[in-house]
């Protein structure tokens, strides 16, 4: 049977229980039949008898990741007969340790959502960097909750968003309503059909083209970059990018868009490049979804930014 499972991930008292209960009672989202909760750790607020009873659900207590294994799936498939399954994760115990416990291949992945608690979000970010991190790269969403007008939602947003491109975020306030969505301006001007980035503008050029393609297409973007070439020289493309720090130098990534090319490529891997390209949208292969793309203009030797890595503040 297919069957989806969704991940509810987040340290204790983030508000994973919270949202377990609020995304069960939207319409639609459970199939009909019985939903077992796996429950790996017990917050502040219980799950009621009466919550169970409503939606069908059957809570299953885990206190080990060792539990986990191909003989307790098993066994909640030929038991339950679920519909779907839950999961409040553990926020102190790896993914890695549930992805690799024996889940049948014919289950899948219906989501995975991290709650955060903004409140403390800075503290565990600087003690417990790691352990906090993990589970945000595969979230599909994230919903910092508890938020004040003093929390940095932009920055929050800029450094989830680098390590994890396609995450949704949301933010919460204390008194349980939503910040809107909110429309970072650019300190470039993308108005004009030619837009260049300057070097120290980069990362917030790589995460608008992700979230707003819509703002650059069909434009042609000018940039330095470093050249990373395609790992056989027979394909014709590279990737333009820089090294950015979301908050630390264990977040170090290379970041760039592809880019296709004709003819032959004077360049090597590493070096300094000043690229102009023409921006699009669409499917490729290498991403294996949609993203931007490039299209190469003209290329030349380019001069190595005073500020290598782009970092996030």
């Amino acid at each position: 049977m297919e069957i989806p499972v969704y991940l509810f991930t987040g340290l204790l008292e983030s508000g994973k229980t919270t949202l377990i209960q609020e995304v069960a009672g939207e319409e639609d989202f459970l199939e009909p039949g019985t939903t077992v909760l796996i429950q790996c750790e017990e917050g502040e607020t219980p799950f009621s008898e009466d919550f169970l009873k409503k939606y069908s659900i059957v809570k299953i207590d885990v206190e080990d990741p060792d539990e986990l294994n191909e003989l307790f799936w098993k066994r909640c498939e030929k038991t339950y007969r679920p519909a779907q399954i839950m999961i409040e994760y553990n926020g102190m115990w790896e993914l890695s340790t549930l992805f690799e416990s024996g889940i049948p291949e014919e289950w899948f992945i219906g989501g995975i959502y991290s709650t955060v608690d903004a409140s403390t979000a800075e503290m565990y970010i600087s003690n417990m960097r790691k352990t906090f991190m993990e589970p945000l790269k595969e979230s599909n969403l994230i919903i910092f909750n508890r938020c004040s007008e003093e929390t940095d939602r932009l920055k929050f947003r800029r450094s989830l968003k680098a390590l994890n491109p396609q995450v949704q975020v949301a933010f919460e306030r204390t008194d349980g309503t939503m910040y809107e969505n909110e429309v970072e301006e650019m300190p470039f001007d993308y108005s004009g059909q030619t837009v260049e980035i300057e070097d120290m503008d980069y990362g917030l050029w790589y995460l608008d083209a992700m979230d707003r393609p819509e703002r650059y297409m069909g434009k042609e973007i000018v940039f330095t970059a470093r050249y990373c070439a395609s790992a056989k020289a027979s394909q014709k493309y590279f990737v333009p990018g820089r090294h950015i720090m979301t908050c630390c130098e264990d977040d170090i990534q290379f970041l760039g868009f592809i880019c296709d090319f004709e003819g032959d490529m004077p360049f090597e891997h590493g070096d300094w490049v000043r690229v102009t390209a023409q921006f699009d949208y669409g499917f490729s292969k290498m991403y294996g979804e949609e993203g931007p793309l490039l299209h190469l203009i003209h290329i030349e030797e380019g001069n190595k930014p005073e500020q290598e890595l782009v970092a996030f503040t």
